[in-house]
């Protein structure tokens, strides 16, 4: 019998039962009820429970599914979750791989009809209880929304935060937060406004600020997406009849009309969902502010009605993976970044391309043209088709080849290390032998010894530095060569007559993942088995130099990004 301890505390409150505690409770329930000396713990600290978008609760339920555990213990039911549904489902799972669930807290054990009932009422109330919670969020807010006061926290670009105090109606002094103009920054989110209506484009008033010297508050670029978020952000808006008519329209809650004097800015709240991102529109509560606002309603309407627009130019845009068939293997060889499948439209014609995220987000971030959808998979196909399985066996004997230079690197770096640790416990003995010596000559032959191994030891350091740089960037090779030359076997066998989601898998089934530079028109496939890392963001693949390139690298041209023209047999899944 093996048993799997889940604990979970959300890091939003000091109450309740800590991790340790958790802990220690179901593993005594785990020796003395289930005389179970064998557990495997699952800890998620700082997490909610309103949902199981947990990193080790996935890792548990992936364990569960592997029939790892006879039993799941936790200490309290909504440890779980407060979602019924999400709780039901994973219930399901555990009873689908013969997993017992015990709650110690409310002594539920599923082995049993009896618990099995008690614990699905049990979850309707901790979901009721979740429920209850928002709605006293929801209302406290209601409240707030009528003083119109500033909630706290980092105040938007073109505002600070100044403390105040005033009399509550009982005649008591209270403190709270209002904005006041930033001189420095105000003029800023000005320029932002005038700059989106005259272009209409996120990105394009991105590159405007930063060509200019212009930044945010934090010294970083004005991304595509602080742009965004500044122009959505009603909290610069004059309040007045016409702007309290378009939150109604959309079904925002509106308090404080009779505050509109068209001087004032609005004061919004509760715009972010629980896990932190941006909630539509009609979850909006609005009042009016103690701040003066900065932007006309006519403006701010304006702008968002472009902002429409443009979602419904990107929804156009958006090519998913199931017309894109290198979907999530090609990477930008300048920055890292995956780059995504995308479509647009010229006149009668559709062309789909793969543009580096990066890119999309901020152009004057990454310089990497995008890469034409129909040519890059046409020429990838076709190259993939024309290896043979002595290819595929070459390439993975050179990447074990690597892997063994990476395991005689980690070596001879552990045998540095212990080099500097001897080297700092001799200059140890030194100095104590320093400080007590009276004979000038012995001084002095100490001090050209200290400083011959400090001097060793920041060679040592270069060396170590040097030894892994070139590890970082090599992989573990963990697939067996059969394997590889089976996905490779299947790809020329099946992929002719495969649908799109198949031929996918298939190329997925032996290609890591995909390079691609426009300046130096280079395609790189990275095969499964290479001991290649996969770059991250950040980290560009350049310079492109024969070292850097696998066997498998292809000098293409005219792939970058065009219109195609009209032909015969003209391939369009869009």
């Amino acid at each position: 019998m093996k048993v799997a301890i889940y604990t979970r505390k959300s890091k939003f409150t000091e109450e309740g039962e800590s991790i340790e505690n958790q802990i220690k409770m179901c593993i005594k329930y785990s020796e003395t009820m289930l005389e179970a000396a064998e557990y495997e713990i699952y800890e998620d600290e700082g997490f909610s429970g309103g949902n199981i978008d947990r990193p080790n609760f996935k890792k548990m339920m992936k364990d569960i599914k592997a029939k790892k555990f006879t039993h799941l213990i936790c200490y309290r039911l909504d440890r779980i979750s407060r979602n019924v549904a999400d709780f039901t489902n994973t219930l399901e799972t555990l009873n689908k791989y013969n997993c017992s669930f015990i709650s110690i807290k409310e002594q539920f054990d599923t082995s049993s009809a009896m618990g099995r009932a008690m614990m699905n009422i049990s979850a309707t109330f901790a979901q009721l209880e979740r429920e209850t919670i928002a709605e006293r969020i929801k209302d406290n807010l209601r409240e707030l929304a009528k003083t119109g006061r500033w909630l706290g926290g980092p105040p938007p670009m073109g505002y600070s935060s100044i403390e105040v105090e005033n009399n509550d109606i009982r005649g008591k002094s209270r403190k709270k937060h209002i904005l006041k103009i930033n001189p420095n920054e105000i003029e800023i989110v000005k320029l932002v406004f005038k700059l989106f209506i005259e272009h209409k484009s996120f990105q394009k008033v991105s590159g405007i600020l930063e060509n200019q010297g212009l930044y945010s508050r934090s010294g970083k670029v004005f991304s595509r997406e602080l742009v965004k978020q500044t122009i959505n952000n009603p909290i610069y808006v004059i309040a007045d009849k016409k702007l309290f008519n378009f939150f109604k329209e959309n079904g925002c809650e509106n308090y404080e009309e009779i505050k509109i004097n068209n001087l004032n800015g609005i004061m919004p709240y509760n715009r972010r969902k629980e896990n932190g991102s941006f909630a539509p529109i009609n979850n909006w509560i609005i009042s009016v502010g103690d701040h003066p606002g900065i932007i006309s309603s006519d403006l701010w309407i304006r702008c968002q009605t472009i902002c429409k627009e443009i979602k419904q130019k990107a929804s156009n845009r958006q090519c998913t993976s199931q017309e894109a068939l290198l979907s999530g293997l090609i990477v930008c060889a300048r920055c890292g970044s995956g780059m995504a499948p995308r479509q647009n439209k010229s006149g009668k014609y559709h062309y789909r391309y793969y543009s580096c995220n990066l890119r999309n987000k901020s152009a004057s971030r990454c310089d990497n043209d995008a890469l034409n959808a129909y040519d890059a998979e046409e020429y990838v196909v076709k190259y993939l088709k024309s290896l043979k399985a002595e290819d595929i066996i070459e390439n993975y004997n050179k990447s074990k080849s690597a892997n063994k230079i990476k395991l005689d690197n980690l070596k001879s770096i552990s045998n540095y290390k212990k080099e500097i640790e001897e080297n700092n416990k001799f200059i140890s003995g030194l100095i104590k032998k320093m400080a007590i010596e009276e004979d000038e000559d012995l001084l002095q032959d100490y001090k050209k010894e200290r400083k011959s191994l400090k001097a060793r030891n920041a060679e040592i350091e270069l060396i170590i530095s040097d030894l892994e740089l070139k590890n970082n960037s090599l992989t573990d090779i963990k697939e067996s060569l059969d394997d590889i030359l089976s996905a490779f076997d299947d790809f020329k066998k099946f992929f002719d007559y495969s649908d799109f989601n198949q031929q996918q898998q298939l190329i997925r089934g032996f290609v890591k993942f995909i390079i691609w530079d426009y300046e130096s028109e280079f395609i790189d496939i990275i095969l499964i088995g290479s001991d290649k890392k996969r770059p991250r963001p950040g980290e560009p693949f350049l310079p492109l130099s024969d070292s850097s390139r696998s066997s498998n690298y292809l000098k293409v041209k005219n792939i970058k990004l065009k219109i195609p023209k009209k032909k015969k047999g003209s391939r369009s899944r869009s």
